[in-house]
């Protein structure tokens, strides 16, 4: 069946099914035609606006301006961003109407309602505002869960700083220091915040494992690959890190033909067990740590240069301990409840021997520090643990103390122990001054002085 529509009956249809908002005027600006939903958009009723002349409506306000009124003042089609009574954002286009002849017969309008896309985009607007607050308050906490103490050394503010920039990144993370710095620490920190936190963590000292057993160790190997090989072989610690992250510590000490096939599996991240022909996918992170100076061992030819370039995508220079004494105190306490809760035991350092602990020089950086607190939470007799010169090592380091330490200094180090700990109780210069018995006043310039300025936790 033919269906057939004069002019009249499809223009008809047309118009009032229009997705857009439509008026037609003719050459002197008479009103012939508005859709029906003009008195929603508008807020005018139709039967005000048609059979009326549009410059005359444009006079009255009702139009402020008329696109059809400057398209027939212009002679030019025209558009404009409109705001109705009614609160409603129209994008309307104006154009002008010949007959068959080129004469100027009129003119039209044709609005879209752009109100709930305007009211969409301020909400996307806001909420990519709130989403880069959300990104800058994650990159914040980020920064604190990779410094717990919240401490002011520059040195360690910029090593956490990368460090909350590298968790989610799949970049090899070379971590460069002396030795007890924690460089497992903050490999393991690297590890726990990123979204590899709920896969393996493997740790593989380089330097442990004995030349003959470290490709087998590394790499795996298959079935009957060696005598006394295991049935069905075995998964190397790159396999066995699955999707998480392998630590290489002391990588110094690789022996140079393995420095050679890792440098093969960093590059294809594929590697092939022992004794195998199949070829293995590498998903897991690797982070790298050494304690010597990789660039002469270079120059000694005692390390690949390109193995070097592959490891050191993003490096991590860790400090001394001696560089950033702000970090004992804090230590010492952080210590001495873990190794309480080892021992079963409740003991703590006096004030006094918590400022003789912050002024050594600890050559063996957080290893020895973390040593020396064990010894003496196992070995002393009370809960308290005082300055008592037991053995040679305390001896010594008596020494080193009553040749470096100032009575001012001394009694400034006991002060600033004591204020960091009750500022941690009572963390307002209220509370602090009431529990001190000192005026408000004094308590904010300790707090400026000692935890503002120095090691806050």
């Amino acid at each position: 069946m033919n269906l057939t529509l004069d002019d009249s009956i499809l223009l008809k249809h047309i118009l009032e099914h229009s997705f857009d908002e439509i008026f037609i005027a003719d050459a002197s600006g008479m009103v012939l035609y508005t859709s029906q939903s003009t008195e929603k958009v508008f807020g005018i009723p139709s039967e005000q606006i048609v059979n009326h002349n549009i410059f005359e409506l444009e006079n009255q306000g009702m139009f402020s301006p008329s696109v059809i009124a400057n398209v027939l003042r212009t002679q030019k089609k025209d558009t404009l961003i409109q705001e109705t009574k009614h609160n409603r954002k129209l994008i309307i286009s104006g154009y002008l109407i010949y007959d068959s002849t080129g004469e100027l017969v009129g003119a039209l309008s044709v609005s879209r309602d752009v109100t709930e896309f305007e009211y969409l985009k301020k909400e996307n607007e806001q909420v990519a505002k709130a989403l880069k607050l959300y990104q800058e308050e994650i990159a914040k906490l980020k920064k604190q869960a990779a410094n717990p103490f919240f401490l002011r050394n520059s040195k360690m503010e910029k090593v956490f700083d990368i460090v909350s920039k590298v968790t989610n990144l799949s970049v090899t993370v070379l971590l460069e220091g002396e030795s007890g710095v924690g460089k497992n620490h903050i490999a393991h920190m690297i590890h726990q915040m990123s979204t590899k936190e709920n896969h393996p963590f493997i740790e593989v000292n380089c330097g442990a494992i004995p030349e003959s057993l470290f490709e087998s160790e590394l790499f795996g190997y298959e079935e009957g690959a060696f005598t006394g090989s295991k049935k069905g072989g075995k998964k190397g610690y790159f396999e066995a890190a699955g999707e998480g992250t392998l630590f290489l510590d002391e990588i110094g000490e690789l022996p140079m033909n393995l420095q050679v096939k890792l440098l093969s599996v960093l590059q294809n991240q594929t590697l092939m067990r022992l004794g195998g022909s199949k070829k293995v996918e590498v998903k897991c992170r690797i982070i790298c740590a050494t304690n010597q100076n990789l660039e002469i061992l270079i120059k000694e030819r005692k390390f690949r240069e390109d193995l070097y370039y592959r490891i050191n995508v993003v490096k991590i220079e860790i400090p001394p301990l001696r560089e950033r004494k702000e970090e004992i105190i804090p230590l010492i306490y952080k210590i001495t409840e873990e190794m309480n809760r080892k021992y079963e035991m409740n003991k703590h350092f006096t004030p006094a021997m918590i400022a003789w602990l912050s002024q050594q020089i600890w050559p063996g950086n957080v290893r020895e520090l973390r040593n020396y607190i064990e010894k003496k939470i196992i070995t002393s007799s009370g809960i308290e643990i005082g300055i008592e010169v037991e053995d040679e090592e305390d001896q010594n380091k008596m020494i080193t103390e009553s040749n470096e330490m100032t009575l001012n200094d001394y009694i400034e180090t006991i002060e600033k122990e004591y204020i960091v700990r009750m500022y941690q109780k009572f963390p307002s210069s209220i509370k602090l001054a009431e529990k001190l018995g000192i005026s408000q006043s004094t308590a904010n310039r300790k707090i400026r002085k000692y935890v503002d300025g120095g090691s806050q936790f």
